[in-house]
């Protein structure tokens, strides 16, 4: 509508007349009309029903839209109640499922709870039972350790490396953490110290101030009346401290013509100076061996002219070990493993006229110092105090000290040999003879010098290399055929041992000539000592000339043949 300007009313605008609405078309605007009222608040809805024409533009009166709106605000309201009170209840049912869901998560977290807590203490006594398994099987182990150990002790010290590495490999151990546990179990620490081992000395030593000083020390206790062969005992001290590189070990001998002559003493003060001496008595073959590989002492044998003819196992063992690398070969009985025990040691015997109670072959493996008492004028210290004498500790200090230093040399050393020291004299005295070499000053000739004494007094041949003696002279005097009719009467007076020959006592005949000349290759046959038709058993000189060469050194002069009759 416009409004006039000159009367002011209101002139509806010409248009084209509406379209009539359908039925339905207001019964639809209508139902969306009262939706949307009764949506409203009451003061609202009311106000808009009561408007004129309001209700009528709807096709319906006031009343009537009224109570439409009405009822359409209850029903919205019944069901806004009823939506409230579905989601109080949805509410509810979820405040419910939550709380059952809470309920339930803490039963699972509840149960999840008892399962770890039960997990634990299954890992926990699973854990326990491995332990135990594992204390077991260590114990077991353990057990199969020392049960190695105890039987690897008793086996020869070479042996012993070998083993162990075996064991360690067994049993998956360091090697190294093996041989402290085994040197432990042996007490090898109490073993030294009871053997008395020192420390090495702080300083080098010299070789001839150390000589000087273990010959002053020994002669503090002991008198060697033959100053000659004195200087052979400080000699033999350094030689037991370098024995690990000796391939022969010469046997030191203390013997008297009868008691009381410091042989005991004598061998004390050398134990005193010499590596892990021991000093024995009365061992037996199967001990001695196994104590030596097992501890590779200075054995010192007392009493030895005792012993060794009532046990000549024991005595045919000191015998081989003058060598080194000869082993004892034993069979376990329980294992039937064979084991082989190294005798090879420093060896100090004494007794009373102990060479003539040793078989020849030993004889010459030995140095023999002969002691005689001393006299009421000489005066030495009492060896009862000699442990209380740190003179001793010192020098054994010294002596490994100069061992260590002094090996390799005296290793590479080819000392000069006095005329006639060849074969066993020559392996006797090597290292000595290298040691007072390697001291200088008067030792060379001191130690050359007793050693030749030494030899022509001790080293008496065996009858066989007297009997070749023997021959050797009497083809000189006596020409160069001999019959066995004359040697009956021309040995026995060459030599006591055939003028008392035999366990009869009486002088030798010719059939025991021949037996001590079989060996030699050497036997008596037909000869003409007198030309002619007449024909003697007996020798010629020639059949000699091999023997009297290598075991005499000689060669006999040239000649002609002659043959005297022995004198009536």
């Amino acid at each position: 509508m416009i409004a006039d300007s000159d009367d002011d009313r209101v002139v509806p605008l010409r248009g084209p007349a509406p379209e009539p609405v359908s039925d339905e078309e207001r019964a639809r605007r209508l139902k969306v009309e009262v939706d949307r009222l009764a949506r409203m608040s009451a003061a609202e809805w009311l106000y808009y029903v009561e408007l004129p024409g309001y209700a009528e533009k709807y096709g319906v009166d006031k009343a009537t839209l009224r109570a439409m709106v009405e009822a359409a605000a209850k029903e919205i309201e019944k069901k806004r109640r009823e939506d409230a009170g579905e989601l109080r209840r949805r509410e509810a049912r979820d405040e419910k499922r939550r709380d059952t869901a809470v309920r339930e998560a803490d039963r699972k977290a509840d149960r999840a709870a008892d399962r770890a807590e039960r997990r634990a203490r299954e890992q926990e006594r699973a854990q326990e039972r491995r332990d135990r398994e594992a204390t077991k099987a260590a114990e077991k182990k353990e057990k199969e350790k020392q049960k190695a150990f105890t039987a690897i002790v008793k086996l020869p010290t070479v042996e012993h490396e070998e083993r162990l590495r075996t064991l360690a490999r067994q049993l998956g151990e360091n090697i190294d953490a093996l041989r402290e546990e085994f040197a432990e179990l042996r007490g090898e620490e109490e073993e030294r110290i009871r053997r008395g081992e020192v420390s090495p000395w702080d300083e080098p030593v010299n070789t001839r101030a150390l000589l000087n000083d273990l010959e002053k020390q020994f002669g503090r206790y002991i008198i060697i009346h033959d100053c000659m062969v004195a200087p052979i005992v400080p000699l033999w001290i350094c030689f037991a401290w370098c024995h690990d590189i000796a391939a022969f070990s010469p046997i030191l001998v203390f013997e008297g013509a009868d008691a009381e002559c410091a042989k005991t003493a004598s061998s004390k003060v050398v134990a005193m100076l010499t590596p892990r001496s021991f000093i024995i008595v009365e061992p037996t073959g199967p001990a001695y061996y196994r104590f030596v590989d097992r501890v590779h002492p200075t054995l010192v044998m007392d009493d030895a002219d005792q012993l060794l003819p009532r046990r000549p196992d024991l005595a045919h063992i000191i015998n081989a070990s003058w060598t080194r690398g000869i082993p004892i070969p034993r069979t376990d009985a329980r294992t039937g493993e064979v084991h082989l025990y190294d005798p090879f040691t420093p060896k100090v015997l004494n007794g009373i006229n102990l060479l003539a109670h040793l078989r020849p072959a030993t004889r010459t493996r030995c140095i023999t110092i002969n002691m005689l008492p001393k006299l009421a004028h000489e005066t030495v210290a009492n060896h009862r105090h000699a442990d209380r004498d740190e003179t001793f500790v010192i020098l054994r200090r010294k002596l490994l000290r100069w061992s260590i230093d002094n090996m390799p040399t005296l290793d590479q050393a080819k000392p000069a040999m006095p005329e006639g020291f060849f074969s066993r004299r020559e392996e006797n005295y090597h290292l000595l003879f290298a040691i007072a070499d390697l001291a200088g000053g008067d030792w060379p000739k001191k130690a050359r010098a007793a050693a030749i004494k030494l030899v022509r007094e001790h080293n008496e041949p065996s009858l066989g290399k007297r009997l070749l003696a023997i021959f050797y002279a009497l083809f000189i005097s006596h020409g160069r055929l001999l019959t066995s009719a004359q040697l009956e009467q021309l040995v026995p007076p060459e030599d006591d041992a055939f003028a008392c020959y035999g366990k009869f006592g009486r002088p030798i005949n010719k059939f025991e000539i021949a037996a001590l000349l079989k060996p030699y290759g050497i036997a008596p046959d037909n000869i003409h000592p007198r030309g002619g038709k007449t024909t003697d058993r007996g020798y010629k000189a020639e059949w000699f000339t091999t023997a009297f060469r290598h075991y005499l050194g000689k060669e006999l002069p040239g000649g002609r043949s002659v043959a005297r009759k022995p004198k009536r």
